[in-house]
Order: C-alpha cells, then sequence, then structure tokens
C-alpha cells in the first residue's frame, strides 16, 4: 500500500510519526474517512467541512485546501490501483511535537502538523451486511465518546473497547447507551429506529458525533416523505421497533435484525430500511454522475 505522509508518498511500512507526535502521545488530533466509489470520493465538501470545524475546536492552524485535498485522494488512488474499485480514504491530522516540549499547551498554532492519508478496497463482508442485516450488542457502561462527543478525535480507545466487546459478543457493532438507557450511536455509526414507518434517531444534544450520512439519510427521508423524529430512543424501545439501521460513511445504510440475539421486527431487513438504502444509493449516483462509480447494486 502506498500512503500519503507530510506532502510524500510512501509505501506503508516505511511510513513513521515522530515519538513526540501528540496524537501519537495523547490522541490530540482528528480524522474523517470517506467512502470511494470506483475511485471518486462521495461528499468531499461535507467531510472536509466538518474537518475544518474540529480542527478549529482543537486550536490547529492548519486547514486543509479542498484541492489538495482531493489530489491527495487521487493520487492514492492512482498509486494503489483503485480507481475500479470501492475504497474508503482516511485523512489524519495529528498535533507535531518536539522532545523538549512533549505536552504543548502554548503556541500550537507553530507546531507542524502530522498530515496522512490513506486508501484501501472495501471487503466483501459489507454487500452482505447492507443485503441481509447484522446483530448489534446494547453496551451500557463505560463506552461513552468523551467530554467532546462532537469531535472525530484521534482519540478513539472507547469505540475500540467498545467493539471489541461487540465482537466477543459474536455482533456486527455495537450501541451505546446512556446512564438512562438512552441510545446514542454505534459504536462506529448512527442509528435510526422505525416505528409505525416513522423514523427516530438520538439528538445530537444527547452527546454524540454527527456523522455525515445520519444529515444525509434524514434528507433522504424527507425528499421520500418519511417522517423523520430526532429524539430519545431507548433501548428496549429499539429492541421493540419494526425496524432498525445502522448509517456510516463507508458502509452506508446498513440493516440491524438483531439486538442482542433478540430479532428486530420479524428478523429481516424492513421495507423503510430499504427503501433508504435505495434512496441513498441514488443520492449517490446522482452526486458523482453516474456510471461505474454509483452504487446501482450492494457494493463489493
Amino acid at each position: 500500500m502506498i500512503v500519503f505522509l507530510n506532502g510524500k508518498y510512501l509505501e506503508a511500512r516505511s511510513a513513521q510519526v515522530g515519538l513526540f507526535d501528540g496524537g501519537y502521545l495523547y490522541g490530540d488530533g482528528v480524522f474523517e474517512t470517506m467512502r470511494l466509489y470506483a475511485g471518486r470520493p462521495f461528499d468531499l465538501a461535507g467531510h472536509l467541512a466538518r474537518l475544518d470545524v474540529n480542527l478549529a475546536a482543537l486550536d490547529f492552524a492548519w486547514r486543509p485546501g479542498p484541492g489538495a485535498i482531493a489530489d491527495i485522494v487521487a493520487e492514492l488512488v492512482r498509486r494503489n490501483g483503485l480507481a475500479d474499485r470501492d475504497a474508503r480514504c482516511r485523512l489524519n491530522v495529528s498535533r507535531g511535537g518536539a522532545p523538549e516540549d512533549p505536552l504543548p499547551l502554548e503556541g500550537l498554532g507553530d507546531l507542524a502538523p502530522t498530515v496522512s492519508a490513506w486508501a484501501e478496497a472495501l471487503g466483501p463482508h459489507l454487500g452482505a451486511w447492507q443485503r441481509e442485516g447484522v446483530g448489534v450488542a446494547v453496551l451500557r457502561e463505560g463506552f461513552r465518546r468523551g467530554n467532546s462527543p462532537g469531535v472525530k478525535s484521534l482519540n478513539y480507545l472507547p469505540t475500540v473497547l467498545a467493539l471489541r466487546e461487540a465482537r466477543r459478543r459474536g455482533c456486527a457493532e455495537a450501541l451505546i447507551c446512556d446512564e438512562s438507557d438512552r441510545l446514542l450511536e454505534g459504536a462506529t455509526s448512527n442509528v435510526f429506529v422505525v416505528r409505525g414507518g416513522r423514523l427516530a434517531t438520538p439528538p445530537l444534544s444527547r452527546g454524540l458525533l454527527g456523522g455525515r450520512t445520519r444529515a444525509l439519510v434524514i434528507e433522504a427521508a424527507a425528499r421520500l416523505g418519511v417522517p423523520c423524529d430526532e429524539t430519545d430512543v431507548t433501548a428496549a424501545g429499539a429492541a421493540a421497533a419494526d425496524e432498525v439501521f445502522l448509517c456510516g460513511s463507508v458502509k452506508e445504510i446498513v440493516p440491524v435484525t438483531a439486538i442482542d440475539d433478540a430479532p428486530v421486527g420479524d428478523g429481516a431487513p424492513g421495507p423503510v430500511t430499504r427503501r433508504l438504502q435505495e434512496a441513498y444509493r441514488r443520492g449517490v449516483r446522482d452526486s458523482l454522475g453516474g456510471g461505474a462509480g454509483g452504487p446501482a447494486a450492494a457494493p463489493d
């Protein structure tokens, strides 16, 4: 794999980040993960707009130039042979550092950040998830995103721990609850439930990351005439819902067919989820101009 690191394209195994980099030492940095369709990034402007807000929140002086990032993505696609593949691309920005000041608290704008990016083809599991649905585990304590839930930061330990626990339970994803048993989000996704043909998703005010795909799903539902409420959803309410689905930039929309081993609805992807899957894919095709990159069917 060829990766981008601080202006250079390198073999992944030879790319090195400094020992005193703030991302390595403290998780002091942010990232975005974008979906590529036949090598073309979807919603690049939206991802970079969120990245800009998050960089400002952490007092980074560096800002991404949309044209420069688009060029980096295109070069990664070319060098890694991804022009005809669906893929994911991750862009990382972390705090620079030096041994004489291993925990910089002032003059942050004077520190050169570490900027890196890489892209890889999607595996075959995602198409199966989208067609057949997945099981999820509800986690109730110790797995919340942290004190800055709206920042997509490199401090990812709660998410990693949640995913490991979900995997131990034989599940593809974890649903995180707060102390009142209200659902917040998936470890790497946002969550929607369907009751009586109406969508509900936890409000951002509860302390969760506002995913780019979450916003696009709400827009797609409005176009379809499907009502959507940003309101509290309990774990019990999700378990009793007609349908539940996850969404994220890479995974798009994935039906949830079981929660803690109990079936959701009839245990199969539901009709509202299917309508939204197709509407989302249609939006991607329209955005990218159709052709080979549009997900007319579930991606590989």
